[in-house]
């Protein structure tokens, strides 16, 4: 089973799920690869033959075309080895564009409750690949590639080596020719004998390699709070810790590799003394002449020489399948929604939005009787329904506060709208259309979210602004600016909209970041807006200030916002109040 399983998440079966590669670059790759390997063997067959008949002292003219065909081997050599690194490169760069392509299409439609319900389910596999799978992604889809790109010089290499060094070295003496694909058949097997010892180092390894990724992620964003309670021996015991766990795995891996290479080693030095053997043997018969001789053991060097780069090849391979089976993870994750092929959405006009007795379920939880509202427990229960029965409605042009204790499901019923969550029963539209009937881009058509914690890409605040509508002229993102509260802000930017935000450009305070971020949701022009917790992060004089804001800003549009601020009944026109997944009732409106 464990074998099936390592075949299924090998590098290259990943590849080819991604789009196989044209068949021409492969062509090319083998062409090139099988003259090349030609090349070096008739390179060391004609000099062995120039030097050892030169001993002899014949006519120059005699020579002359020996020399010519090493002065040719010698230069294509190296011309058809350029042509078949540059064919397998663009194999590994149309691999890796592809993969990439591939995995994006993967993790999409997981983000952001598919892989929060990964780390949440019973799969320790899922739980990975929620976490550090994701956070190395980048390194594994480099791994592979590079995997592939071995395992096709190294498979074009030493087949043809093979195939050529064999057939000469029987042509010259049958006996000789036999040890040496002998030989040859023992250097490969004890490579592959190599690699399988350092197939579990490779994993270990490459799940090292993520876990101190993630650890480093982890530092940098708590370092504040390790630093103010002096306990940044915590992160470093921790970094500690993984660097000598992965200290470990990449000597061990180092000792696989380096026992197949000395078995290998040596596998291919008892093969070619074989060959010596032989052809002394036949050279004594009077079978084979001494300049023949000397041409069968360099054509066996030839050969057999590919064989010494086998070791590090299937090393290379074994990382690469680690990775890839780390990357199979995501791809067996279900998306928690399905996307429609046809888009349903409604008509452009003012549209509100209705949960109809929704109720949305825990990984692994059951559906269970309901129970009545008295019995609602203290505390929201994971293993049970994430909302339960849950009914609320948005009216054309109206504001709805949706409140409650933190983990009670007004996140969830927000993610249930905008159709990252499929409820598993009751009905979610918007407009009188089911969610589940609108695509992404539909969707964003009619709907603009501001999360809790509004994301500033490192771009222009012109490129920011505009990932709401890329079409946006200037004139209309002052215009947003200004709605949003942010109008001075900018006009005290010396680089105004060129200015860098993000990673490497212009902080933005918390309130900035989320007066950006409705700027961005009013600049969308969708009639209904669902803000998240928009004021989760300030102080508690800016978050009512700043949520006024906000509200005043959003002016005729259908508003659902999820909150903790106390004044927010004065802000809205309904206030609904979640506990542990369920309404409670009797909450008086505005």
């Amino acid at each position: 089973m464990r074998r099936a399983e390592d075949r299924r998440s090998s590098a290259l079966r990943l590849s080819r799920s991604a789009g196989p590669p044209a068949r021409r670059d492969l062509g090319a790759a083998a062409g090139t690869g099988a003259l090349s390997a030609a090349c070096a063997i008739g390179l060391l067959a004609t000099s062995g033959w120039l030097l050892t008949r030169a001993s002899q002292r014949p006519p120059v003219f005699e020579l002359a075309v020996a020399i010519g065909a090493v002065q040719a081997f010698a230069l294509g050599r190296g011309v058809t080895r350029y042509m078949e690194r540059l064919a397998v490169h663009g194999i590994s760069l149309e691999t890796l564009s592809r993969l990439r392509l591939w995995l994006y299409d993967t993790v999409e439609p997981l983000v952001p409750d598919g892989l929060r319900a990964a780390r949440a389910g019973p799969h320790a596999a899922a739980s990975r690949a929620a976490g550090s799978l994701l956070s190395g992604f980048v390194a594994d889809t480099e791994d592979v590639t590079e995997a592939v790109a071995r395992s096709t010089t190294i498979t074009i290499d030493l087949g043809a080596s093979v195939l050529l060094g064999t057939a000469v070295a029987a042509l010259l003496d049958p006996v000789a020719g036999a040890i040496l694909l002998a030989g040859e058949a023992v250097v490969i097997a004890v490579s592959a004998l190599g690699a399988r010892i350092g197939r579990s180092a490779a994993s270990r390894a490459t799940a090292i390699r993520a876990e101190l990724a993630d650890q480093v992620v982890e530092a940098v964003r708590s370092a504040a709070e390790l630093v103010a309670f002096g306990r940044q021996d915590l992160i470093a015991a921790r970094l500690d810790g993984a660097r000598r766990r992965a200290r470990t795995a990449a000597l061990r891996q180092a000792l696989g590799s380096g026992i197949a290479r000395a078995l290998a080693t040596w596998a291919a030095g008892a093969g070619l003394i074989g060959v010596v053997l032989a052809g002394l043997a036949a050279h004594r018969a009077g079978q084979l002449s001494g300049i023949m001789l000397t041409v069968l053991v360099l054509v066996s060097v030839a050969a057999l020489d590919q064989g010494s780069l086998l070791p590090a090849a299937l090393a290379g391979r074994a990382t690469g399948n680690a990775a890839a089976a780390r990357l199979a993870e995501l791809a067996q994750l279900e998306p928690p929604v399905r996307e429609p092929l046809a888009d349903a959405s409604p008509a452009p006009g003012r549209r509100g939005a209705v949960l109809d007795h929704v109720e949305v379920l825990a990984p692994g939880a059951k559906r269970v009787a309901s129970r009545p509202a008295q019995a609602i427990p203290a505390s929201p229960i994971l293993t049970g329904p994430i909302l339960h029965d849950v009914s609320l409605t948005v009216a054309p042009g109206r504001r709805v506060a949706l409140t409650g204790r933190s983990g009670a499901g007004k996140s969830s019923a927000l993610h249930v709208l905008l159709h990252f969550l499929e409820a598993s029963s009751g009905n979610a539209s918007i407009g009188g259309v089911d969610v589940r009937l609108m695509t992404r881009t539909g969707m964003a058509r009619h709907v603009a979210w501001l999360a809790e914690e509004t994301h500033l890409f490192a771009a222009t605040l012109a490129d920011n602004l505009r990932l709401a509508r890329p079409e946006a002229t200037e004139d209309e993102l002052v215009a947003v600016l200004d709605q949003a509260g942010l109008g001075a802000w900018y006009r005290s930017l010396p680089g105004g909209m060129g200015t860098v935000l993000g990673a490497g450009g212009r902080d933005l305070s918390a309130g900035e970041r989320q007066r950006l971020g409705m700027a961005r949701a009013l600049l969308s022009g969708a009639d209904l807006l669902l803000l998240d917790e928009p004021t989760a992060h300030l102080d508690p004089w800016s978050s009512a200030h700043v949520l006024a804001e906000l509200l005043g800003s959003a002016g005729s549009r259908s508003v659902l916002v999820v909150s903790h601020e106390p004044g927010i009944a004065g802000l809205v026109d309904e206030v609904v109040t979640l506990d542990a997944g369920r309404v409670v009732p009797g909450v008086p409106t505005a």
